[in-house]
């Protein structure tokens, strides 16, 4: 089974393709400032371990987020 990983929130726009893009519309709906990118709560998930011992994010497959940031 896959897991999702979301080091950084937030984005800013910086190409034509931006305009479509479903992140700041649903960042909107949810009044939250997409344009402020901030780690997450989970930035050092991939490290950390449970109480047994076994790591929080299983080896295998694993999806990141798409932070593009551009200078």
């Amino acid at each position: 089974m896959a897991s999702m990983w979301n080091p950084w929130r937030g984005c800013k726009k910086c190409s034509e393709g931006c305009k479509y893009c479903y992140i700041h519309k649903g960042d909107s709906k949810r009044n939250t400032d997409t344009g402020e990118i901030v780690k997450t709560k989970d930035f050092s998930k991939p490290v950390e371990k449970q109480k047994n011992g076994t790591y929080k994010v299983k080896s295998g497959l694993v999806y990141l987020g798409f932070p593009q940031i551009s200078s």
